[in-house]
């Protein structure tokens, strides 16, 4: 497999997740807009945070995990998220809100506030019983994974695998962070037999499946948080090998193994030669252009089948329905818009175009056309380029939508970390 840019493009592309994770770092004690970081950690936020500029100011749980590949953090400040993210995890009983919403036992915040309290819903930042609907009258299926995907990172970036039985503080105690990594893991519903991921039928019990697609309603089996949950899986039987807990690691390679196994029979629809993997069973049954990217991304399906997955992506690249200037969509144009969405067609998790997946996608278009994979990746560099500026003002969108003059979230730092961890990793960038 060939370099699918230059190295000056790499080079460059490392250098916007640089200055990024700089401007998007809130330090102890430094004030923003919306008061001081009073948590005594490095808190790294979705986007620029200044006295004068707001993008998301507070920690979400899902993304630094992810940005931590870089290789552009350091390891301490891993660690001050994990403990971070452990004190959020709720007691053995239900939390039932005046909103209506209900936080399950043993459930991880969504995201958590500069003065360290902890929110379970999309949507807000407040922290008391206000928060949940109609975000769900439970939080998002997704915020589960995530201290194990940051606890999996710390382990590997600094080699010190011991630290999955250190411990780590939590409203029930001091308890192993494997314990915590365990209890948030099997916290949520989840299919009996095959381990996935699901929303009931009833609009009433909602639940979000994952974090960018928190303003969709979706019932059935869903696609994305289930192959999160696959990953957790293999994470947590790797780093319980790693300190002999061969039996526990068994466990959960065997859950690892059923999830897999259900992926392809309950949202693959093919015509035989290209595929998508729908998002969802019931309500949301279109295809996911991030979760088949994702799919093919991580080696969750066989060979055959990521074949196939990858030429409806490359279809979906030339007959433009699913990319532009290098961002991806949620579903193809062809399938038009979610059924129920809080954000109006053609913008944000509804229409909008998000660099967020542009690395998985051009990971899945590798394997069948290097020359597309190639082309989408240097259209979106370039889109990156032609909007960049100092100040952070005006590029590296959270999503676009030039034809309604949608652009939202300057100086984003999923928008240009996530493909560059991706490729990475992959080995596509020099």
């Amino acid at each position: 497999m060939k370099w699918l840019v230059s190295r000056k493009d790499a080079l460059a592309l490392a250098d916007m997740v640089r200055k990024l994770i700089n401007v998007s770092t809130i330090r102890p004690g430094q004030r923003i807009q919306r008061g001081e970081n009073t948590t005594g950690r490095a808190l790294l936020a979705p986007g620029q945070n200044s006295l004068d500029r707001a993008v998301y100011p507070a920690y979400w749980v899902r993304d630094p995990a992810w940005v931590a590949e870089s290789g552009f953090i350091p390891a301490e400040e891993v660690w001050g998220w994990i403990t971070l993210m452990s004190e959020t995890l709720r007691g053995p009983e239900p939390w039932h809100l005046a909103s209506g919403g209900i936080v399950m036992p043993y459930s991880l915040a969504d995201h958590i506030n500069i003065d360290g309290s902890p929110v379970y819903y999309p949507g807000t930042y407040a922290s008391d019983e206000t928060q949940g609907p109609p975000w769900g009258k439970y939080p998002p299926h997704d915020d589960q994974y995530w201290l194990t995907f940051a606890a999996h990172a710390y382990a590997q970036m600094t080699g010190d695998w011991r630290s999955f039985g250190r411990p780590v503080p939590t409203p029930l105690g001091s308890t192993p962070l494997w314990r915590a990594c365990e209890l948030t893991h099997n916290a949520f519903p989840v299919d009996s037999v095959t381990q996935l991921c699901v929303a009931s039928d009833d609009l009433n019990d909602h639940i979000v499946d994952w974090g960018y697609n928190d303003t969709i309603t979706k019932t059935g089996k869903l696609l994305f948080p289930s192959l999160l949950r696959l990953e957790s899986a293999l994470k947590l039987a790797d780093l319980f090998e790693r300190i002999g807990e061969t039996q526990k690691a068994a466990e959960y390679r065997q859950q690892g193994a059923t999830i897999r196994a259900a992926i392809v029979p309950t949202f693959l629809e093919d015509n035989g030669n290209e595929g998508w993997l729908m998002s969802a069973t019931g309500l949301g049954h279109k295809p996911d252009v991030w979760g088949t990217a994702l799919a093919v991304y991580r080696g969750f399906v066989d060979d055959d089948i990521a074949e196939a997955l990858g030429r409806s992506l490359l279809r979906g690249y030339q007959e433009r329905t699913t990319v532009l200037r290098g961002q991806v969509r949620h579903i193809p144009t062809t399938a038009g818009f979610w059924e129920r969405a809080q954000c109006r067609e053609g913008t944000y998790q509804n229409g909008g175009y998000w660099g967020y997946p542009t690395g998985w996608y051009v990971y899945a278009l590798s394997l069948v056309n290097e020359q597309a994979a190639s082309e989408v990746l240097t259209e979106f560099l370039d889109d990156l380029r032609s909007t960049w500026s100092d100040d952070l003002s005006a590029c590296a969108w959270e999503c676009i939508n030039p034809a309604l003059s949608h652009y939202q979230n300057p100086g984003y730092l999923t928008t240009v970390a996530l493909p560059y961890v991706a490729l990475k990793r992959k080995g596509l960038l020099r």
